[in-house]
């Protein structure tokens, strides 16, 4: 039988620079096996930031692991790419180890990973990350509410590029750390084809929606209020106003994603008949 040399005996692990784009590129679409994280974001796009790990033999990459944090405290594996040759739990294992230290020197205290494949399932599984949730898809089954619930000090309006700063400070308070996004993340939200729009009181942004299309099918991918000015009824405005536009434009499918245990988003979706679809994607966790 013939014996395969594990990763630290084959190889050895450098930060990842611009230079090496190239080089990343052409690895990446090579017939290996690839998990990428759901953002908006490519791989090559955080070239420059670490930890952005390669696993090198001869010159040549053999693995990647991406781990770029979204903010101060938590972070996402973002990619994790492997030759199909070599020893894949040794070398996820090296890759993770060298991560997690440069995580924890930055003060990170989490590391996430969504398990889309059920080989980087049995990876996350027996390096110690734990199962806390799941992401759940639902879709819209077409209809608006006959009831119309609307809060008349507030006004809806479409977001504006200047927008973006306060949008940013509303995401910050109104999610846990890990499920925040960055200011670049909320731009590159903005900035797909789509809706966004803004939840307005007396001139000042509150709460806000982004969501993008394609063709005929719409997906609401953000929605957020600030805490003060929760459970007033500006969530379901902004989800009727936006559902009210797709209809309009004869979109036939809309879809949202929410955490499986959050229960206020389940309500909020439940009264516009958003169903299951079934899909669901694991959330594993790792204190570091």
């Amino acid at each position: 039988m013939k014996r395969y040399k594990t990763a630290s005996e084959s190889g050895h692990i450098i930060e990842a620079t611009p230079e090496n784009y190239e080089q990343i590129a052409r690895f990446l679409n090579q017939n290996n096996q690839i998990h990428r994280h759901l953002d908006w974001f490519g791989t090559l796009d955080w070239l420059g930031y670490q930890p952005y790990l390669l696993l090198m033999e001869n010159g040549k990459i053999q693995a990647v692991l991406c781990a770029t944090p979204e903010n101060d405290q938590s972070s996402w594996v973002r990619t994790f790419v492997a030759k199909k040759r070599i020893p894949l739990e040794e070398t996820w294992r090296q890759l993770l180890v060298k991560a997690v230290q440069n995580l924890q020197e930055k003060g990170i205290n989490k590391l996430a990973a969504l398990a889309m494949h059920t080989w980087f399932e049995g990876l996350l599984s027996s390096s110690g990350f734990k199962n806390r949730q799941n992401i759940i898809v639902l879709e819209w089954g077409g209809k608006l509410p006959k009831k119309i619930v609307k809060n008349p000090i507030i006004t809806i309006r479409p977001m504006h590029m200047e927008d973006i700063s306060k949008v940013y400070e509303i995401d910050k308070v109104a999610f846990s750390p890990i499920w925040q996004n960055s200011y670049a993340g909320l731009v590159k939200a903005y900035e797909q084809p789509g809706i966004s729009t803004v939840a307005v009181h007396q001139d000042e942004i509150v709460g806000y929606q982004i969501s993008t299309s394609m063709t005929i099918y719409g997906h609401l991918a953000r929605l957020a209020v600030h805490p003060e000015f929760q459970r007033m009824g500006i969530a379901y405005s902004l989800v009727y106003d936006l559902l009210r536009q797709f209809d309009q434009q004869g979109f036939w499918r809309v879809t949202v994603n929410t955490q499986s245990d959050n229960y206020p988003s389940l309500s909020l979706y439940n009264q516009f008949g958003f169903k299951r679809t079934g899909e669901e994607i694991p959330v594993y966790e790792l204190n570091l």
